[in-house]
């Protein structure tokens, strides 16, 4: 998974300012410095975002533990967010796969800003074997 680091393959993550460390053995690690561009006009985090963080969070966790034969796509994705974040805030993100079907894969995702929760999210990922080149 190192080849999607830092950004998972998506531009949009890094204009966002999420940036991962690590993906490996089924867990995905990184941090998130919201920008503006994050931020609805009261300055918060919009919170679908955290949607499409923990998305690719939890996408490079499973795809870390997948044979390079498979791949995955999400089906659901959900995030609640008590306590949100701002622009300049360091949230850390960690996302890890709970169960690993032959057809399903469930995984959860969450955000914390000075030890704190601020997000927490799950998903529902639909496994698929990648095409022949």
């Amino acid at each position: 998974m190192t080849r999607h680091l830092p950004y998972g393959g998506m531009p949009l993550l890094e204009r966002l300012g999420v940036s991962f460390a690590r993906a490996e053995d089924g867990v995905a690690e990184g941090v998130w410095q919201p920008r503006n561009e994050a931020c609805n006009p009261n300055g918060g985090v919009q919170g679908g975002l955290f949607s499409m963080a923990f998305d690719a969070a939890m996408s490079m966790a499973i795809h870390s533990a997948l044979p390079p034969s498979d791949s995955c796509v999400s089906l659901e994705v959900r995030a609640a967010t008590p306590g949100g974040a701002r622009a300049g805030d360091t949230v850390t993100l960690r996302a890890q796969v709970l169960k690993m079907g032959g057809t399903a894969i469930f995984a959860e995702a969450t955000a914390h800003r000075d030890g704190q929760l601020v997000a927490a999210g799950s998903g529902t990922f639909l496994r698929r074997r990648k095409p022949p080149r």
